[in-house]
């Protein structure tokens, strides 16, 4: 007989058990931690995209009622107020160098919609039509818009501050949702 050294067949056996467990427990940590960068990147996306909304929301809100040559703010006919509201919908107006443009920014089923254009508008239909998506609508739902605004007056002037809440998730995980809000405050400008 030759002295043959070498592993036996159980040893053979345990060592592979033993690579195969390491390798398992490599790749589950490897899998978990994917899925968590991915989920947080989502979560990144639909954070980004709202802020975006909101901030563009703001800024537009703030050019509202804007006359270069009038002496009063210009308001939608019929509404008492810069930023006329209702359930869901905000309208205003202002000028612009090629004119006075109506805006309206309202939560049109599970999209917020956005409509600029030279259209005279009035209160009956301030909350109208349809417009271009605010947020990346094939990812996005919005849940909900929420508009609440507040009437402050002083002895000369009166204005509005306009809580906005936007509450949003991801169309194929509604576990993934922000709920955000800003407050604007109109401007006087007469």
């Amino acid at each position: 007989m030759s002295n043959a050294k070498g592993f036996s067949l159980i040893e053979l056996l345990i060592a592979s058990a033993v690579g195969l467990l390491a390798i398992g427990i490599v790749g589950s940590v490897f899998l978990s931690g994917y899925s968590a960068a991915n989920k947080r990147s989502l979560e990144l996306m639909l954070q980004q995209d709202v802020n975006d909304a909101l901030r563009t929301i703001k800024e537009d809100i703030l050019r509202a009622g804007y006359n270069s040559g009038g002496s009063s703010s210009l308001v939608i006919s019929g509404a008492t107020s810069v930023v006329y509201t209702q359930s869901n919908c905000l309208a205003y107006t202002y000028e612009t160098s090629s004119g006075q443009k109506y805006a309206q920014i309202k939560l049109n089923g599970d999209d917020l919609k956005y409509k600029l254009g030279a259209d005279i508008v009035t209160v009956a239909n301030a909350c109208s039509g349809t417009g271009s998506s605010l947020v990346y609508k094939k990812q996005i739902s919005v849940d909900d818009f929420i508009i609440a605004p507040m009437v402050i007056s002083s002895a000369s002037s009166t204005s509005q501050i306009i809580n906005i809440k936007l509450i949003a998730s991801l169309r194929n995980d509604s576990n993934i949702n922000t709920n955000k809000s800003i407050d604007v405050k109109t401007r006087n400008w007469n």
